[in-house]
């Protein structure tokens, strides 16, 4: 099927390669963006200096998370741009796929296109499971509105016209006019227009995190242990 699938990755090349296996196995090819460093023109020049928050300067706050999110928005700007395709998926570098999403993903996407979505979640953070809903079921999955507490972009797929959306609103300079709002991909790209989850997730994140901060460790560990499925994940 013809849709890219591009993943966020910083220079970790273990994650790289993991990835590459896994998708490599279940037929698809994948699209990796230049990493955008704290350094990014885009980053340096607009993060203001002298601006703070909760007693912190804003431009140390918020470096790593604005390349986090430019990331996001250059792979969708780079399907938005280069392709005339329908929809993209965007994902993280550290999660778990299932190995029928080949075979799941035509009725996925017409059932995305069905519904009429903006953005439908394939991944993302839940410590607990979905017994039933009255939204939407076909065969294996349900397709369930979110509130905004939910969290996690560790893939996801977007339709065209919500890219461009996208990528008109949620610029640096928009950013810079709403510096007490966060600017990062859970907050923003999977918060708007008409959304929805999938469930059960077909990517699962591995569970792990690069902070040091022991309740969100636990965290990702319990939504990993909920949600992973040693006969569907790979």
């Amino acid at each position: 099927m013809d849709i890219p699938i591009y993943v966020i990755n910083f220079n970790d090349e273990d994650r790289k390669n993991k990835m590459i296996q896994r998708f490599n196995s279940i037929g698809f090819e994948l699209k990796f963006m230049d990493p955008v460093y704290e350094s990014d023109s885009r980053i340096k020049d607009s993060i203001p200096v002298n601006q703070f928050k909760d007693g912190i300067p804003v431009n140390q706050i918020e470096k790593r998370t604005w390349s986090i999110m430019l990331q996001h928005l250059d792979s969708i700007r780079h399907f938005y741009e280069t392709t005339t395709l329908s929809h993209c998926i965007v994902c993280e570098d550290d999660i778990l796929i299932s190995k029928n999403f080949k075979t799941d993903l035509p009725n996925i996407l017409q059932n995305f296109n069905q519904l009429k979505l903006d953005i439908l979640l394939l991944g993302y953070l839940i410590p607990f499971k979905i017994e039933s809903n009255s939204y939407f079921k076909q065969k294996s999955y349900q397709y369930l509105d979110y509130p905004n507490d939910l969290w996690g972009s560790q893939m996801y797929l977007v339709s065209r016209a919500y890219a461009k959306f996208l990528l008109e609103k949620y610029t640096i300079n928009y950013a810079l006019s709403h510096l007490d709002e966060p600017y990062s991909p859970d907050w923003v790209i999977t918060k708007n227009g008409n959304k929805a989850i999938l469930y059960p997730m077909v990517a699962v994140e591995e569970g792990g995190t690069k902070t040091s901060n022991e309740s969100q460790n636990n965290f990702h560990k319990r939504c990993f242990e909920t949600n992973y499925d040693s006969n569907i994940h790979i």
